[in-house]
């Protein structure tokens, strides 16, 4: 039940704030600093989520040569720098990810 009402919860306040930024978004003129300022959230918060995956896989730091995820999302970067396609970025990086955990360890 305690599950259920978090779930609830984070849902409800998920779709608040989706909503309200859709629906206020358009209308709302940001100012240049503004505007500025909200171009690096985006790079901040994937930065934030992204590097303790791949630099603190265990809560520690692996070496690169022993960092499965770090090894196969090196790859998959570069594909998706040079492709822009999502469709082709999570092909390859699955692909690398099954490559390195099972044919190269």
């Amino acid at each position: 039940m305690h599950v259920l009402i978090e779930t609830l919860i984070i849902g409800a306040g998920t779709f608040l704030i989706r909503a309200i930024s859709l629906s206020w978004g358009s209308r709302v003129i940001w100012p240049a600093w503004g505007q500025k300022w909200l171009s690096f959230v985006t790079p901040a918060v994937l930065g934030a989520l992204l590097g303790p995956l791949l630099f603190l896989p265990d809560n520690h730091l692996v070496p690169i040569v022993h960092n499965t995820t770090l090894l196969a999302a090196i790859p998959t970067a570069i594909v998706g720098w040079f492709t822009r396609h999502l469709f082709w970025t999570v092909a390859a990086g699955v692909a690398c990810f099954a490559i390195v955990t099972h044919l190269i360890w």
